[in-house]
């Protein structure tokens, strides 16, 4: 308790003398709550995060159906020097719209409804903020399907940033737990990864290997186009696509020609020649199953192509 005279000396009632105005910050909490310290150790952590999101993005296309084989985790590794000298604005933009905001909230329903435990609110506040971002890739994806999948991966993104920094702020040495965190999370991921794969426990994806007779027949966009091949080695293309892009009346295509198949040991070297006219340049890529075989065409920049798919 304090004693009147004790009053203008900043007394407090736990006996311990405190200078005027000072804040005493609470066992567990971020110290520099307010102030660059938060935003500056959040940027660090997204960018020290952002190799381990890598990894597991690698890992998971190569277990996924693709039209050509993935890079893996070990070729999108090489990008990181590149991220690390350009990523700055990206990571404060996601410090600034993500992680401050989901801290403050996660921090403001801990006070309000569960005591101190803010962690626990953070996974439930990212969430919220994921669902929300992910309704745009939904309207201009696939509706549900990319909606679940943006909301997921956001949710575990946001949730991993957010508690690191939480947790690196409630440290003598933040920058320093946030790097080495960092490393640590890039090595676990790549050696889970290499031993689910390596233990047959996840598979790698492979096209189907077919032979020339399971191509015969009409194959369809979905969009009113068709490319019909027969066992003689003709083909016929009525309303499909070429160089001009799916959604584009300027890359229709139509005619006959001819077709052939180039099978290969390694399912990805499996090609189909398809000669309509001035329709299509390259090769024809498979994937799909062996049931539900697909055609793809690669349309467009190399580097980002957009895939032109027939199925029967």
């Amino acid at each position: 308790m304090t004693t009147p005279d004790e009053e203008g000396e900043g007394h407090v009632n736990d006996g311990v003398k405190r200078l005027p105005g000072l804040r005493v910050e609470e066992p567990g909490s971020p110290h520099g709550s307010r102030g660059p310290q938060p935003v500056s150790v959040s940027m660090v952590a997204v960018l020290m995060m952002a190799p381990a999101a890598v990894e597991i993005v690698g890992f998971v296309e190569m277990a996924g159906e693709s039209p050509m084989r993935g890079d893996g985790p070990g070729v999108g590794l090489l990008t990181l020097p590149f991220l690390f000298c350009l990523g700055l604005p990206m990571a404060f933009l996601g410090t600034l719209f993500g992680v401050v905001p989901t801290l403050s909230v996660a921090a403001w329903a801990g006070r309000r409804c569960a005591g101190r435990h803010v962690e626990w609110w953070i996974p439930a506040v990212a969430g919220c903020w994921a669902a929300a971002v992910a309704l745009w890739p939904a309207v201009v994806g696939d509706g549900l399907e990319t909606w679940l999948w943006v909301w997921l991966s956001g949710t575990a993104a946001l949730s991993a940033v957010t508690l690191l920094t939480r947790w690196a702020l409630t440290r003598g040495r933040p920058y320093g737990t946030v790097v080495g965190v960092g490393l640590l999370s890039a090595v676990a991921v790549v050696a889970v990864g290499s031993l689910a794969y390596g233990t047959g426990l996840v598979d790698e994806y492979a096209p189907p290997r077919v032979h020339a007779s399971e191509l015969v027949g009409t194959w369809n966009d979905g969009r009113g186009g068709t490319l019909r091949l027969d066992g003689e080695g003709r083909a016929v293309a009525t309303g499909t696509w070429s160089g001009g892009g799916v959604d584009s009346p300027d890359g229709r295509c139509e005619g006959s020609g001819t077709w052939r198949f180039a099978p290969d040991d390694d399912p990805w070297l499996q090609s189909v020649t398809v000669e309509v006219g001035d329709c299509w340049s390259g090769e024809w890529t498979l994937s799909g199953t062996g049931g539900h075989p697909k055609l793809n065409y690669q349309l467009g920049d190399t580097d980002s192509p957009e895939w032109y798919v027939l199925t029967r």
